[in-house]
């Protein structure tokens, strides 16, 4: 772009660029690349949309390379740095896991069980411990620690990558923290290995968590179900869930779920959506009751929660 140009003509070019390369929501990725190449927040871009301000020619050109670059199904929080995920801005990049809208389902389905329980065991109850596997960027045990006030929460990551940004994460959610009165803590470790994660359990959170939430690798060999963007740039191992299913990983984290939470406790587990009856059957066989298996907001099979008796 050699010249200013009208922000409606050069959203309106933009969007059926990146409609044309199969980006799924193309009008709200070219508002987010405008604000982003525009640094302004995106309730002015519209605004600038609606009087049809004009954009400069630098920041057009930025833009023009963002939509580009969005086009060849690089990630959109790759190119802008930030994955927005409930109340959180997660500073995301290569080498860790993106989360997704859908994920906001798990957060809720934890919160849920937390609300329960303190609808049954009143002011008395002590502080929740919230548990996270394979908590990769942090979004999910952040989001309960920074929405359920007075929370413990930790996250447990093999890879030391993901695990620096989850760190990063945890300094970006500062505020929202303190504010709830909440923790969050990362720490090293195999979230299917029962033994280390009882033991993290008794370091951290001071005893057998009341929710444990994870969005394991769980994508088929086949590499089914997953967009360009997932197979293109997330980390593998966040990915492959192992075996032909993909359910070699999350059958280990499910066994250390059952193993270490807390009686009446609750397991909210992410999945393919090919996959509900067969973590039901895992849940099940790892001790488990009441397995239910919800949907996603496209009504897609998405995630399976149970209690432990």
């Amino acid at each position: 772009m050699s010249a200013a140009a009208g922000t409606a003509a050069v959203l309106a070019e933009a969007e059926a660029a990146l409609a044309r390369a199969g980006v799924a929501s193309p009008a709200a990725d070219a508002l987010s690349l405008l604000a982003h190449a525009w640094e302004r927040d995106e309730a002015r871009v519209r605004r600038a949309r609606l009087f049809d301000e004009d954009v400069p020619a630098d920041i057009g050109r930025r833009f023009a390379n963002l939509c580009a670059r969005r086009g060849e199904r690089v990630p959109l929080q790759h190119l802008t740095g930030i994955a927005h995920f409930r109340l959180l801005a997660l500073p995301v990049g290569p080498g860790v896991f993106v989360p997704r809208p859908e994920t906001e389902l798990v957060a809720q389905a934890g919160l849920d069980a937390l609300a329960e329980r303190r609808a049954r065991s009143g002011a008395g109850s002590g502080p929740a411990r919230v548990l996270d596997l394979c908590t990769g960027s942090g979004a999910l045990g952040l989001a309960l620690a920074v929405e359920a006030p007075g929370t413990s929460a930790v996250g447990v990551e093999i890879d030391a990558q993901a695990a620096a940004w989850a760190g990063r994460s945890v300094a970006a959610a500062g505020d929202l923290l303190a504010a709830s009165g909440s923790r969050f803590r990362v720490v090293l470790g195999d979230a299917g290995d029962a033994e280390r994660v009882a033991g993290i359990c008794a370091a951290e959170l001071g005893g057998s968590p009341h929710v444990v939430v994870s969005n394991p690798p769980y994508v088929l060999a086949d590499g089914s179900t997953c967009e360009p963007e997932v197979i293109g740039h997330d980390p593998r191992p966040a990915l492959w869930g192992g075996g032909a299913d993909g359910l070699a990983v999350p059958a280990r984290v499910i066994a250390a779920a059952a193993a270490v939470l807390a009686p009446g406790g609750v397991l909210v587990l992410e999945h393919a959506d090919v996959q509900g009856a067969a973590v039901r059957t895992l849940m099940a066989g790892a001790g488990l009751t009441g397995a239910e298996t919800r949907s996603d907001y496209t009504g897609r099979d998405r995630f399976t929660l149970a209690t432990r008796c």
